[in-house]
């Protein structure tokens, strides 16, 4: 089925019937030379415009200004289909070889499409709001009939309504094709016009501004942290890894480097390398979904869909630029279908650039905070400070004077009770807010009908990005001085005039990620209504990161070597004895001299996911009052696979080759198997019951786990406006890659020791007074993976309701609660001594499996003769475990509303909004349950987050303007108290954000559009209580003070013909 609003199947290809044999011309036809040349250019890549997927229209009939060139049939149906903003759905065989005459003029909608359907055997009906329907006329010579009987004489006839049957599509939420696109599932769709009308440049962007992202987490805002070089979302605020990701119903893969979050490490999908001139639209399901789509599908689904068939050549060039400097960002894409007699093909490809944004272009960046809870203080460039209390470098004013020329000239001697340093209020602003970024993407659809039956279909999306930013070049150093007899703690951070010759130089971390994921398969109809779809589909993802910094002290020719000097021994507490040169630290280096004290590695990693699926599927199983009974059966076998491999140079902790960087090999994979049902049964008109079950199981190199999950959902529907909807499910999330394979390591802790503190009668408000070789007990912690860990399990119930009490308007809202249970989290060392703990007083059962664990990960010296106490702890084995619950509670709400205004075009408004109603977890048995939304310390997540749209469209002009609002957050004081109860903690005030386009077609080919993204140039709400040494006055997890963003577009459509 087509839609010339949008094709709204998924999965496996397109339907057979589907919008890929509805194409404009054969591959003989001769091509315009720009044509070529720009195809050239892109070096053999072409990707898609995103289709004119618009909201439906109004069923008001009121005359607007129609030009719709005369050509084939299915062109000029689209043509009305975006002048009207109506959707049009048809079968594309229907209208292949038919053509239309020309258009013009000021005409209703049903006269225009009166006009187009002349003489072609056709007829129309609306059989939604503003849903078009186009059909075979009957064999009877009769003219077309409307939805009131209207004829290609003229609308004026009137009749009884025709009836039509829709062709049943399959969405998101359910594997059986439906005629109704609301079910049981709130779901929520996004076209690609709809993420460039809004001022999105990007899938990751028009996600992470979701209502349904209110997670607080790295590079939702800047990109930094472990995986700087990946945007993901965190709908709800739970962990990203929660919400399953597809590609055209199938599996992505995972960015292959390792993700820190607050209880454990995690592999997350990466958004930022899908281009968005490829997408067909963005289907969103919240909730758990795992009775359908396995694993993962805690939190909810995202499905990203390709275009599969583009009717017009495109190209399509973007610039963007910040009022305020820096992000400049250039696009460029192609796209084009072809046929070749059975063989339809569509070729789409996109290439990007984006220059990196400094923290020194953003005044609010540019240098520490002056106006937070402390004067402005510097950051610390040079200083040497013992552990006696006393400060040694710099000595005086003189031994910063050479370096005064360092950080734009900012840098200089401070003198404060703590010490003196040389430092500069400057030397954060050299940090990069947005990446250095090239991407090049590939998309390649082809399917092939063998026969009527018969459809072989193929898929392919290729992406590569380069990216790279600035990381700091700090020396640091805790040594003892033997000149000195002192303790001391050196530190040197090098200015980027000492580290390199421009900006460029200072991008001193890369990542180069290679991602596809093709599938072929094929499908056949046989019997009476039963089709199956088997396909085969790889999904592989390779990163490189690529990173350099100082050598490691040990490393000759390093700087800790020139500076310190050859090792003199240990003292009493292990630190390493040297005689410092002190001098050193006066002189600045040259990038020169810098570079040869530097040296560099990369982490290779790369994540593997094959899927066979074979999906059989009858959309009309039996007859019950309420219609026909639809059965979907799936069979999977899946293989997974994750590696993780430092160079050479980043193993052995603390002898590693780059100073401060150390990391272990890691390698795993896994085969899994599963089987699924669906079953829809419309029980009467009113009450439709949709059931799903599905088992999963995996074999992890020897380690077996399986879980089963199901869904109950119900519809009612007590008159046509109004739906009312339920459903509860059971979701799981086997153990990640990274949980059952990832390498071993090992560092030095110090902990406290409760048993023999308890034994000494120190517990509780007293534990503090424990003597202190119990109280700072140095030990050797061992991280390991665990192979044995079980699924994580969700119970998720949701319900709501959808009302439309006129034909343009529709409201929704949906409550949803989640609880998790066997989370997975990285035991602790103080948690594990905790549960020892318990263990000796009776808290917990001496034999159960968590005090034998424990008993077994802690490693004593053997009992002192005679004593109460047990041996020193000398040693922890950490590992993970399934030990936490978390319950989420939330309201999803929406509204939407077209309406017409004659001669002064459509208008049309959208809302959507989320609140987190509760979020808790608790990590460990015995452990405080966490209230996040009440827990600064562990959580900044907002609770409420809404966003709204006002679109206007008249003839050749099309407008948007579209807000978000980010709710209060709190600020530094109540994170670092964990609580609103000390002086100044407090939320801050809400961030709004408001992005305008506009976009004009001058001619039927030609588009031209203008999008400013924040159009106020809004900057973060500024936390006055941020101390004085950050030049980031705002949590960098939830905001960016990216500000005023403008994009210019140009958009040339190929063959179109004609001029308006």
């Amino acid at each position: 089925m087509t839609s010339a609003a949008g094709d709204l199947s998924s999965g496996g290809g397109d339907m057979k019937a589907g919008c890929n044999k509805n194409t404009r011309r054969n591959w003989g036809i001769s091509r315009h030379p720009l044509y070529a040349g720009l195809f050239a250019a892109l070096a053999g890549l072409t990707v898609d415009l995103p289709a004119q997927a618009q909201q439906a229209h109004s069923e008001s009939a009121a005359p607007q200004q129609f030009s719709i060139a005369a050509g084939e049939l299915g062109d000029a149906l689209n043509q009305l289909a975006t002048q009207s903003r109506l959707q049009i759905m048809y079968a594309p065989e229907l209208v292949r070889g038919k053509a239309a005459p020309r258009v013009s003029g000021e005409l209703t909608w049903r006269q225009a499409l009166e006009k187009l359907l002349t003489g072609s055997g056709l007829e129309w009906s609306l059989v939604g709001h503003n849903l078009v329907a186009i059909r075979k006329a009957p064999e009877s010579p009769q003219p077309s009939r409307g939805e009131r009987g209207a004829s290609t004489q003229g609308p004026a006839q009137a009749a009884a309504p025709a009836a039509v049957t829709l062709k049943k599509v399959t969405v998101l939420g359910s594997l059986i094709p439906r005629s109704q696109i609301e079910t049981a599932s709130p779901l929520i769709v996004i076209s690609a016009n709809d993420i460039k009308n809004r001022g999105f440049s990007s899938v990751a962007d028009a996600l992470q501004n979701l209502t349904l992202n209110t997670g607080s987490i790295n590079n939702t805002a800047i990109n930094a942290g472990d995986v700087w070089a990946a945007k993901t979302v965190s709908l709800f605020g739970l962990d990203p890894s929660f919400t399953k990701f597809l590609i055209d119903g199938r599996p992505m893969p995972v960015f292959s480097q390792v993700a820190q979050n607050q209880v454990t490490d995690q592999l997350n999908t990466n958004l930022s390398g899908i281009p968005i001139d490829l997408v067909e639209r963005i289907e969103i399901l919240p909730g758990g979904q795992s009775s359908l789509y396995g694993s993962d599908a805690i939190a909810g689904v995202i499905n990203i869909v390709l275009k599969k068939h583009v009717r017009f050549g495109t190209v399509d060039a973007r610039e963007g630029w910040y009022s305020d400097g820096g992000g400049r960002e250039r696009m460029l894409s192609a796209s084009d279908s072809f046929q070749i007699g059975k063989l339809n093909l569509m070729v789409g490809g996109q290439v990007s650039d984006q220059q990196p944004m400094w923290d020194f272009q953003r005044r609010i960046t540019a240098q520490n905070f002056a106006g937070g809870s402390s004067p402005q203080q510097p950051g610390v460039d040079g200083s040497v400070y013992g552990f006696s209390g006393n400060s040694y470098f710099p000595a005086q004013a003189g031994d910063c004077s050479k370096l005064t020329g360092l950080w734009g000239g900012s840098e200089r001697y401070y003198a404060s009770p703590y010490g003196a340093v040389c430092g500069s209020v400057r030397d954060g602003a050299y940090g990069t807010l947005i990446n250095k970024d090239r991407t090049a993407s590939l998309s390649v659809h082809a399917d092939y009908a063998v026969n009527d039956s018969v459809q072989l279909y193929a898929d392919l999306l290729d992406s590569y990005e380069e990216q790279s930013h600035e990381t700091v070049g700090d020396f640091f150093g805790l040594i003892n001085d033997a000149n000195l007899h002192d303790d001391v703690v050196i530190f040197r951070a090098f200015a980027p005039e000492e580290r390199a010759h421009s900006l460029d130089g200072l991008l001193s971390q890369k990542s180069y990620e290679n991602t596809y994921t093709a599938t072929v398969g094929g499908k056949v109809d046989f019997g009476k209504g039963w089709n199956l779809d088997v396909g085969l589909t790889s999904s592989y993802e390779r990163d490189d990161d690529r990173q350099s910094g100082l050598l490691n002290t040990s490393v000759p020719g390093s700087y800790g070597s020139a500076l310190l000097g050859p090792q003199l021994g240990a003292d009493s507490f292990g630190f390493p004895m040297y005689a410092p040169n002190y001098s050193l630290l006066t002189r600045p280096l040259t990038p020169e001299e810098y570079a040869s004290y530097t040296g560099a590695a990369s982490i290779e990693s790369n994540n593997r996911t094959d899927q066979l699926r074979a999906q059989l599927t009858q959309a009309s199983l039996f007859g019950l009052p309420g219609g026909d009974a639809g059965l979907a059966l799936v069979a999977e076998e899946g293989y997974e696979s994750w590696k993780y491999q430092p160079s050479p140079l980043l193993e052995g902790g603390g002898n590693a080759y780059l100073q401060g960087l150390s990391w272990n090999p890691s390698n795993g994979h896994r085969n899994r198997y599963a089987t699924a049902a669906e079953l829809n049964l419309p029980v009467f008109k009113m009450l439709t019951a949709d059931l799903s079950a599905r088992y999963d199981s995996y074999d992890a190199e020897g380690a077996h786990f399986s879980h089963p999950t199901w869904n109950a959902g119900l519809e009612f529907r007590p008159f046509q406006e109004l739906l009312l909807r339920g459903r509860y499910s059971t979701s799981f999330k086997a153990p990640s890659l990274i949980d059952e394979f990832e390498g071993g390591s090992t560092y030095q802790d110090f902990v406290v020791d409760r048993v023999n503190c308890a034994r000494l009668g120190f517990t509780g408000p007293t534990l503090s007074s424990c003597p202190g070789q119990y109280q700072d007990e140095p030990l050797t912690v061992t991280q390991t993976s665990n192979p044995h860990l079980q699924p994580m399990t969700s119970k998720n119930l949701s319900y709501g309701v959808v009302w439309s009490p006129v034909p343009n308007l529709s409201m929704n809202v949906d409550y949803q609660h989640l609880s998790i249970r066997n989370e997975v989290v990285l035991e602790s060392p103080g948690s594990l001594l905790q549960f020892q703990w318990y263990c000796m007083q009776g808290a917990l059962d001496p034999s159960s499996p968590t005090c034998r664990a424990a008993n077994a990960q802690i490693t004593r010296v053997p009992v002192p003769s005679g004593s109460p106490l047990l041996g020193r702890i000398t040693g922890l084995l950490v590992t993970k475990a399934n030990v936490a619950h978390e319950v989420n509670n939330s309201i999803i709400a929406g509204a939407s509303y077209r309406f017409e205004a004659g001669a002064y075009g459509q208008f049309g408004a959208h809302v959507a909004y989320t609140r987190v109603l509760s979020h808790r977890q608790q990590q460990f048995p015995g452990d405080p349950v966490l209230d996040y939304l009440n827990a600064p310390a562990y959580s900044t997540e907002f609770k409420t987050k809404a966003n709204a749209e006002l679109n206007w469209s008249r003839g050749k002009w099309n407008a948007t303007l579209f807000g978000t609002y980010f709710g209060p957050t709190p600020n530094y004081v109540a994170r670092i108290t964990n609580g609103y109860d000390a002086p100044y903690a407090a939320k801050l005030a809400a961030w709004r954000i408001y992005n305008a386009s506009v976009s004009y077609a001058p001619t039927a080919s030609w588009q031209l559009s203008l999008r400013i993204n924040n159009i106020k140039n809004s900057m973060p709400p500024v936390d006055l209580t941020y101390p004085g040494t950050s030049n980031q006055p705002f949590n960098p997890a939830n905001y960016n003070p990216y500000g005023r963003e403008i994009f210019l577009e140009a958009r040339y459509r190929f063959g179109h013909g004609g001029s308006d």
